[in-house]
């Protein structure tokens, strides 16, 4: 029992979402109906209470006046204690009222049919959440609405109940009601009828046989149940639970445990095909008479949903089987829910083809092929057409309905209609739209001739209704003639203002005939007819033909053009002066658009024709301009070119100017758009024609290329000599390379010519007057001193100085380097190499180092490893053994080997030591030593000269010496 109830609930549930239990969908082999001109502006829609999930089941009802029937199944009602039993409402159409009616099918409650038990009246049945309505399908005046949740009990089933499922009909245009439950019998539970969910799908044979299917009997093995209508309201008795239909046909269990949990709908009647979307171990089988088509994927629910109807109007019935859980592997290999439907064409009595390549849906998890409705021929082309739901398709959710149209070998692989569902699903909790789950077709509502549409999005509780709009089949020509202009031939004139102008023309015309069915009398067509639209699009370009009467490019006209019959006009175009554009080789394209005009009244029945959406809306023509090349037109060129410079190298640093002389000759036929095309390199700027003539050059840019095109003729004819020179400079030499190079190409726009590119570079060269000399502000001196003595005054030779001048005497050195060009040069290296010291005594100290432009200096010494104080200059410097000084150069890297060389540059400072009294020249002991040998050594002359007598005098002198001493006495005193 435990499994029993599990089972139903599983049901119930399936039931309230749109799941993937297998609607029984009994594919009667009779037509229906559906296609591309489906009028999706203007819809008629129905909405129903809120909840009740209106919309779950529709169809068409009536022949005369059609209307529509709708299932609600979890509408309430006026019924006495039933909740959610479930409403069909009646929606009578019109062009401006889209309102329903609930019919009273069941009108008692659930006290009616009570049975007794131990002298207890217990509830027999029961209604609630029946789901009455989930199936409704009309056949004439017929209406018949299953609740295949409804549930009664027996003795055996105390205190539950069984889920047989129950139906309703009306016949005589609801006159009369009668209660058809097929699997409410006494093979009661699991093992019989018990769980038929008598309902779950149905429909009408051609001939109006009832077909109920029922998918839990048997062990969820799945049932067929069919009767004649007229047999059914025979044996209804108003009151019994157990009836008996005379003539009544069902399928019977099969013993064999694996057909259990088939949900198979339909049985082995030569006039039925039943869907099991769970058989042979889920792969999901369709029973024919003939035996059983298998999918090709497991889960994929093969035979969800099922038609049939005759789609290449062979006269034999073909199939169409639903798998809404078909997976396609994508590009990386994932598995992807697409679903699918299968196509098989009946090519003999029971025999079927499949149809490949299958059909299958582009919205993941938008359960494509849920529903299928075969629509009959919708376009009047002799092929059925076929509309498949996808009712969670759409990048909302929205759901959405494709139309594919038939046609002799079978049904096309792409959809001619696409309609998408106008609510997007809510947010979780709330249920999806699901428009597009349940279609219905093959009926004219509007009587204009041609079937409609009917879709159900049950989860927004509306119904939709697509009228199909006549169609048109249109015939459209476009002539030209002849198609040959010739400019020497001016025919016709033209007027602008007071000039008249003769130029070369030729006729234009264009037809339209239209037919179809159920159409107007006369149809309105806007057309337009564009001259050259190629030209349009391209940049610069002119429309090279104009219309005769309004000099423009483009004509627009409205033609109202009789229904079943022809309407033409006709006009002239000519062509434009021949200097007004270069392009006379390519075809003049003429397109003729056409569309009915929107504008233009409704037909009786608020519609409007549509043309057949494989009419060609775009016709083309053209028409070629007489060229000078003989009786074929066809011309051959033979184009050369020599092109040689007035110089073979350029300078860097110079402007370089050039000029290139070209040579440009034609020894075949006439060259149309002839052009001499000269890339520019990036160093190079170009400065006109070095020579006057009728030649003409346009410089341009594009894509960061700069090139020249000068017009050679247009034609350029047989015979043609031409010297031309192109003046450039090339003032911007980079290290780009050696050599700077110019492209130039002699080319024609006729397909048969053939085009000559020619390079010539230039060597790049470099060219520099360098010079290297001491910096003339000091001349004639380069060293400042120029002369120093050594030692200084007041010279210390203690180790422990701080200031500069302690150390020895300043020597400044400056240098200037000059580059007179024209080239620039970098990477230049001044060398300076100064005795920094002397028989490995140091004899320089390297106080600092400055410079004065765009120079770096470095030394192989440490400036300054001292840290010595430094005292300001004459010059504002602070250096005091080395100043360079580098003017007029510009840093550029030059690639390649070029070196030079200049000659050395000797700065000499002299130096004159001087020999100052100190007496820390000589030792103290040295001084001593030497004064006291000296006084030994005059001691020793003293004693000599002693001894000699050299001290000894007389006391008076001779007689001469007293002569002359005597005046001087004499004198003194």
């Amino acid at each position: 029992m435990g499994s029993r109830r599990h089972r139903a609930k599983a049901a119930a549930a399936s039931l309230r979402t749109g799941g993937c239990l297998p609607a029984l969908l009994i594919a009667v082999l009779s037509s229906l109906c559906a296609a591309f001109n489906l009028d999706v502006e203007r819809p008629s829609t129905y909405s129903g209470p809120g909840g009740s999930y209106f919309g779950y089941s529709v169809d068409f009802y009536g022949t005369n006046s059609v209307s529509v029937i709708v299932g609600a199944p979890k509408g309430n009602t006026s019924q006495y204690s039933i909740r959610e039993g479930g409403a069909v409402f009646y929606c009578l159409w019109s062009p401006h009222q889209t309102h329903c009616n609930s019919i009273a099918f069941d009108q008692q409650g659930t006290a009616y049919l009570n049975m007794t038990l131990n002298d207890t009246e217990v509830q027999a049945e029961f209604k609630s959440h029946q789901w009455f309505g989930a199936t409704v399908r009309a056949h004439g005046d017929t209406v018949l609405a299953c609740a295949p949740l409804y549930s009664w009990r027996t003795k055996q089933d105390m205190p539950e109940a069984e889920v047989t499922g129950s139906c309703y009909m009306s016949v005589r245009n609801f006159t009369k009601f009668v209660e058809y439950a097929p699997c409410r019998t006494e093979f009661h539970d699991r093992t019989g009828q018990g769980y038929c969910q008598g309902g779950f799908s149905a429909d009408f044979t051609k001939e109006g046989k009832v077909v109920l299917g029922g998918p839990g009997s048997y062990f969820w093995q799945g049932q067929l149940i069919s009767a004649v209508k007229e047999e059914i309201v025979r044996a209804y008795y108003p009151g019994f639970f157990l009836t008996s239909v005379k003539g009544q046909i069902e399928t019977k269990q099969k013993k064999q445990i694996n057909f259990d949990d088939n949900y198979m709908g339909k049985g082995p009647s030569g006039q039925f095909v039943t869907g099991v979307p769970r058989g042979v171990r889920l792969h999901g089988q369709v029973r024919v008479p003939s035996g059983a088509l298998l999918a090709a994927g497991m889960g994929s629910y093969f035979g969800y949903a099922v038609s049939a109807t005759d789609i290449n109007n062979d006269g034999l019935t073909d199939l169409l089987v639903g798998a809404p859980m078909f997976m396609v592997r994508d590009s990386d290999g994932r598995l992807e829910e697409l679903g699918r439907v299968y196509v098989y064409l009946q090519t003999g009595p029971l025999e079927l083809e499949p149809q490949t390549p299958h059909l299958t849906g582009t919205q993941t998890f938008g359960r494509f092929g849920s529903s299928i409705a075969s629509l009959g021929d919708l376009n009047q082309d002799g092929f059925t057409d076929v509309a498949i739901g996808s009712p969670f398709g759409g990048k909302e959710e929205q759901g959405m309905v494709f139309i594919y149209n038939g046609y002799a070998k079978g049904l096309r692989e792409k959809a001619s209609q696409v309609i998408a569902g106008q609510w997007a699903s809510a947010a979780p909790p709330a249920l999806p739209a699901s428009f597009g789950f349940a279609l219905r077709g093959d009926k004219d509502i509007d009587h204009n001739g041609y079937p409609d549409l009917i879709v159900g999005a049950f989860g927004v509780d509306k119904v939709v209704l697509y009228r199909s709009r006549p169609i048109v089949n249109t015939s459209a020509t476009l002539s030209v003639y002849p198609t040959m202009i010739n400019p020497e031939e001016k025919v016709c004139t033209i007027s602008n203002g007071n000039q008249t102008m003769h130029v070369s023309c030729v006729n234009l015309s264009f037809c339209f005939s239209a037919n179809g069915k159920h159409l107007p009398e006369k149809l309105a067509f806007n057309v337009e007819v564009q001259l050259d639209r190629l030209k349009q699009k391209q940049k610069g370009a002119v429309r090279r033909a104009l219309f005769l009467d309004t000099q423009q490019a483009s004509l627009q006209r409205k033609l109202h053009v009789p229904t079943d019959g022809k309407l033409c006009h006709e006009t002239k175009i000519y062509l434009r002066d021949e200097k007004e554009f270069r392009d006379k080789l390519s075809s003049i394209f003429i397109a003729l658009n056409f569309s009915l005009d929107p504008e233009a009244a409704a037909d009786q029945h608020g519609l409007q024709p549509i043309l057949n959406y494989q009419t060609a809306q775009v016709i083309e023509q053209k028409a070629q301009i007489l060229l000078d090349c003989g009786e074929d037109n066809i011309c051959v060129p033979d184009l050369k070119l020599s092109v040689h410079g007035d110089r073979k190298e350029v300078y860097m640093g110079d402007d370089n100017s050039l000029t290139l002389t070209f040579n440009a000759r034609n020894d075949g036929g006439g060259a149309y758009e002839a052009e001499l095309y000269v890339v520019l390199p990036p160093e190079a700027d170009y400065s006109g024609i070095a020579r006057k003539n009728e030649l003409t050059c346009s410089y341009e840019t594009e894509n960061q290329t700069r090139y020249l095109s000068c017009d050679l003729g247009n034609p350029m004819k047989s015979g043609t000599n031409l010297w031309a020179g192109l003046r450039f400079t090339v003032p911007r030499l980079r290290d780009s390379g050696k050599v700077v190079q110019f492209d130039l190409q002699i080319r024609s726009t006729l397909p048969l010519s053939h085009s000559l590119t020619l390079s010539l570079p230039l060597s790049l060269s470099l060219s520099l007057s360098l010079s290297l000399s001491a910096h003339p502000s000091l001349a004639p001196s380069v060293s400042r001193p120029d002369k120093v003595f050594f030692p200084p005054p007041n010279w210390k030779t203690s180790k422990n100085v701080a200031m500069e001048q302690e150390v020895g005497p300043p020597v400044e050195h400056i240098y200037e380097l000059v580059n007179n060009g024209p080239s620039h040069i970098s990477h230049t290296l001044l060398q300076l190499q100064c005795p920094m010291g002397v028989q490995g005594q140091k004899l320089m100290y390297l106080l600092e180092v400055t410079t004065e432009g765009p120079v770096n200096c470095t030394t192989h010494s440490v400036v300054n490893p001292m840290g010595l104080k430094v005292r300001p200059t004459l010059l504002g410097s602070s250096n005091r053994n080395l100043t360079v000084v580098l003017g007029q150069c510009e840093c550029l890297r030059v690639r390649g080997p070029l070196i030079f060389l200049c000659g050395p540059l000797q700065v000499v400072t002299h130096v004159v030591w001087n020999k100052p009294d100190s007496h820390y020249d000589v030792p103290l002991w040295i001084i001593v030593l030497a004064i006291v040998t000296g006084l030994l050594l005059l001691s020793l002359l003293i004693y000599i000269l002693y001894k000699l007598g050299f001290f000894k005098r007389t006391q008076y002198g001779t007689a001469m010496e007293k002569a002359q001493l005597k005046p001087q006495a004499a004198s003194e005193a």
